[in-house]
């Protein structure tokens, strides 16, 4: 292959790559700014508290633990997100700088092929949701 042609690919590669990075970081702090501006006001929490309050008073007993699982729950699946994110985002630099080091053939492509399929099997088992269920435990009767 020519120098300019692996000139020009490297750099059409490296375009293509840091566009798709800007596109996921603009998406993380759309996603981040939204998520700071509805913090309390039209959380679907505070919005399903004041529905079942008007509804009638709760069973006070059991308050404060929905509002603890309920919030576990959502820190938990907020962490799950923004490490998936990251990954995602480290995926897609190992992918451009290999790419870039195959084109150069600065590496050959026994040592740079497996770590490509191994980013792409990686990027595979992160999208294949498992089911998740949620076990919701059973109100202790009172007798």
């Amino acid at each position: 292959m020519d120098s300019s042609l692996t000139f020009w690919l490297c750099i059409l590669v490296s375009v293509i790559g840091l566009a798709a990075i800007a596109g996921i970081v603009w998406f993380g702090q759309l996603l981040f700014r939204i998520q700071f501006e509805k913090r309390f006001l039209g959380h679907p929490f505070w919005d399903e508290l004041i529905h079942r309050w008007m509804k009638g008073p709760p069973p006070y007993d059991n308050i404060p633990r929905y509002v603890s699982e309920g919030y576990s729950d959502y820190l938990q699946r907020r962490n799950e997100f923004w490490t998936t994110y990251g990954q995602v985002l480290i995926a897609i630099t190992i992918v451009i700088v290999l790419s870039i080091l195959l084109l150069t053939k600065a590496i050959s492509a026994e040592a740079g092929l497996p770590i490509l399929s191994g980013i792409s099997g990686f990027a595979i088992a992160k999208g294949v949701s498992g089911a998740k269920t949620i076990s919701i435990p059973q109100e202790r009767q009172r007798g």
